[in-house]
């Protein structure tokens, strides 16, 4: 309710300041330095088509509103329009407008147009100029002059003419007025172009050079078949000039007999119905809006010339009354001229002030109507809301309370929950009751109890406590309080709150607590079991590595022993069989029958068997040679300097035994600088890594295939060798790469696969090596590996 009185004030207030705020007078926008306009007209001030020119660029520019000082000056050609004139008139605007600086110039007319395009440049260089009322423009005229722009005053004859057929559809002739000065002249050759292509619909008839007398004698003798379109007309044949435009109009056109329609705003007198009239306010209002824009920061040379559209449709309401013309009829935007005032339009402001001080005495009532009804919503729920709050704490398993702050619980208000709670009604626990709620709570509790809840209100408004209390059967309860702070204006420092009774639940808490001791001691106990699984499990995983080292090493060792067997062999056979043949040489030398022939003979064979038992026995070293190497690196963990490609090279010599018997090839190659590259790491580690990798290619890659490729390029980048270990065989599927490096993952179950090979791979890469391992397969498209480790190890690199 508050809230919708203040809303009402504050809508009066806005009225009223609004009322005010439309009387103010607009130089009371002033602000800062002003800028200067001169209006320049060709013609005296008193001449109805000046006197709406100006009233126009005045309604436009609004001066006072936007800070415009508007300085007007009339040259008056009427009177006087010689060129000694001209030249006094400029010597004079000189002197009178020495030191202000104009922001534009607005001229009327083609006398002070011409009087700008000569004399602009002398008096206000590079002034923009905005031209009006400036009939038959011609492009010469702006060939040799800058920033000028305006528009033309051009009639509308066609116009006109279109509405007067359809204002008057009887009408057979037009009787055409102007007079054969040279502006006259001129207007009568554009009305003749611009009616060209009417003729079929309605004759033209045009006036002959005569005195007025005798042309207003021709006007009364017109038909009634015939209208009359008066053009420009200021001098007669016998020399008369009309300086007042308007008393031309009034003295042809008073009392006409047939429909008079004019070209020229300031002809509508009485007598001129209307027509697409030449204003002097519409020229001066496109002039304004022109210099306004240029005056906003627009550049004159952007805003084009206009030539058309500056004239408007105008007529006499007395004369469209006389004439039986229906508003309606007349083109759309037309202006109506001395149409009786209404009641409306003679007491216009002060109905909009009623009007604005009766409909904020609307918005008042209505705001108030809405209020009284909001009142009763609102009053109605909060009744409602009284009902549910009353059955709530009814209801609640708890007490509500309402305490004096710094008192020991001096209750002023109690819920009916205090029956269950202490077995006393909410009055014997107010203030002068039969016992005080104080006294309830246990005596060990109480003081910690206020102790707590005054330092929660030191940081806050509300606070929480828990404590004992008394039952009036004696009956221990633990209860939990929740409260806050209040204190409304004027009144006493309250708390408020409930009190829960909370004594099952500590039960619930307590045995809670024991059951998840319990839990804990079952996870304790359940932890260490696993810890003791895991351990045994590393345990068999350890000897299952050593076990598949130990098989790896045996495979070596037979395939070496077979290997070492072949050259062994040659080498007995041919030690036999020199033996033979020396035991036979022997007995012919002992029974005299050797010969030259025989000895040169056997040294020829004992040569032979020499080089080939020589050259076995050599092999045979080499073999011995290398498996001695590589069998020393495998079953010993010692971290040595050597040339990482020639050790390759003899690690696969000693397993070549596993495919020398196949179609599958193992080939070693070396990138740039990699062959030669001297590392620091466990050979033996080197030599168990590619033997597995081989043996993988062996029986799962080549399993089934012929012509098995097994290709090993090594490189280096930066501190880093890398091995690429590829296969053409038969890959892996996407799920399979992903269990690649598990222990016990075979696709040889129960065939003799372990299932540790792959796994022992990747744990002596990445933790003896130091390195990584990558793996990239596609079913039938081969497996490919790639380790990368640092050549030196980490410390060393560091260092």
């Amino acid at each position: 309710m508050k809230r919708c009185h203040q809303l009402s004030v504050a809508l009066v207030l806005l009225g009223v300041i609004w009322t005010a705020f439309v009387m103010l007078p607009s130089s009371l926008y002033a602000q800062g330095e002003p800028r200067h306009v001169l209006l320049l007209n060709s013609y005296h001030q008193r001449m109805t088509w000046v006197e709406n020119l100006t009233r126009a660029v005045e309604d436009v520019l609004e001066p006072d509103k936007n800070n415009l000082i508007l300085h007007i000056d009339n040259m008056d050609t009427k009177m006087v329009f010689s060129p000694a004139y001209f030249l006094a008139y400029k010597k004079m605007l000189a002197e009178r407008y020495k030191g202000i600086s104009f922001s534009v110039i607005i001229s009327s007319d083609n006398y002070a147009f011409d009087f700008l395009r000569y004399h602009r440049d002398d008096l206000w260089p590079n002034i923009p100029v905005v031209f009006c009322g400036v009939a038959d423009l011609k492009p010469y005229m702006l060939k040799n002059v800058s920033l000028f722009t305006g528009t033309e005053e051009t009639p509308s004859p066609r116009a006109t003419v279109e509405q007067m057929l359809r204002n008057h559809p009887h009408i057979k002739k037009i009787f055409v007025i102007n007079d054969y000065l040279k502006t006259g002249k001129s207007w009568r050759r554009y009305i003749l172009k611009e009616l060209r292509g009417l003729e079929g619909r309605v004759d033209f008839e045009h006036n002959i050079e005569e005195p007025v007398g005798r042309l207003r004698q021709r006007l009364l003798s017109l038909g009634k078949d015939t209208a009359v379109l008066l053009g420009v007309y200021f001098r007669d044949s016998e020399g008369r000039q009309f300086y007042t435009y308007e008393s031309i109009g009034e003295l042809l056109t008073a009392d006409m007999p047939v429909p008079v329609y004019c070209l020229l705003g300031f002809n509508l007198r009485k007598g001129v119905i209307g027509g697409d009239v030449i204003s002097g306010y519409f020229q001066g209002k496109s002039a304004a809006q022109m210099a306004k824009r240029i005056l906003a920061g627009t550049d004159i040379n952007s805003i084009p010339i206009v030539r058309t559209g500056a004239n408007k449709f105008m007529f006499r309401y007395p004369e469209l009354q006389r004439w039986n013309i229906a508003e309606d009829s007349l083109p759309k935007g037309s202006i109506i001229l001395d149409r009786p005032a209404s009641f409306f339009e003679m007491y216009r402001e002060y109905i909009i002030i009623i009007e604005i001080i009766i409909g904020v005495l609307f918005l008042i009532v209505l705001l108030q109507m809405i209020h009284i009804a909001r009142r009763r919503v609102v009053e109605k729920a909060l009744r409602k809301s009284r009902r549910r709050f009353a059955v709530l704490l009814k209801n609640m398993p708890g007490m509500a309370y309402r305490s004096v702050f710094g008192s020991d619980w001096l209750m002023r208000f109690v819920s009916e929950g205090s029956k269950d709670l202490v077995e006393y009604s909410p009055d014997e626990l107010l203030e002068g009751g039969v016992v005080s709620f104080s006294s309830l709570i246990a005596s060990e509790d109480r003081k910690n109890a206020r102790r707590i809840i005054d330092a929660q209100l030191e940081h806050g408004n509300s606070f929480t406590v828990e404590y004992r209390l008394h039952s009036s059967s004696g009956e221990v309860r633990h209860v939990l309080e929740r409260g806050r702070y209040v204190q409304e204006a004027e009144e006493e420092a309250m708390l408020e709150g409930f009190i829960t009774d909370v004594t099952d639940l500590k039960k619930s808490q307590a045995e809670l607590a024991a059951l998840n001791q319990e839990l804990e001691d079952r996870v304790r106990r359940r932890t260490a079991e696993l810890e003791k699984s895991l351990k045994d499990l590393q345990n068999a995983q350890q000897q299952l590595v050593e076990a598949e080292k130990l098989a790896s090493l045996g495979g070596l060792v037979a395939g070496v022993a077979h290997e070492i067997n072949t050259p062994l062999g040659i080498g007995l056979t041919s030690a036999t069989y020199l033996q033979e043949r020396l035991t036979k040489l022997e007995g012919e030398y002992k029974a005299g029958s050797f010969k030259r022939s025989t000895l040169e003979q056997f040294m020829h064979v004992a040569d032979e068997g020499l080089a080939a038992t020589v050259s076995n026995l050599r092999r045979a070293a080499n073999l011995v040679q290398s498996f001695k190497q590589v069998a020393v690196d495998q079953t010993s963990e010692v971290l040595r300097e050597f040339e990482l490609y020639g050790y390759l090279g003899e690690v696969l010599t000693s397993l070549r035994p596993r495919w020398k018997r196949s179609t599958h090839t193992v080939e070693l190659h070396a990138e740039g600088d990699a062959k030669g590259t001297i590392v620091k790491t466990y050979p033996g580690v080197i030599m168990q890594v590619m033997s597995n990798l081989i043996s993988n290619s062996l029986v799962h890659g080549f399993e089934g295939m012929q012509n098995g490729v097994v290709e090993i390029v090594l490189r280096r980048t930066n501190g880093d060798i890398s091995i690429d270990y590829r296969d053409n065989g038969k890959g892996m599927t996407p799920e399979q790469i992903q269990r690649v490096f598990e222990p016990f993952f075979t696709t040889k179950m129960g065939s003799g696969g372990s299932g540790l090979g792959m796994h022992i791979v990747w744990n002596l890469v990445t933790r003896k090596l130091g390195g990584v391992i990558e793996c990239h397969s596609e079913l039938g498209q081969g497996a490919r590996f790639v380790i990368t480790f640092p050549i030196l190890p980490e410390q060393e690199t560091e260092s």
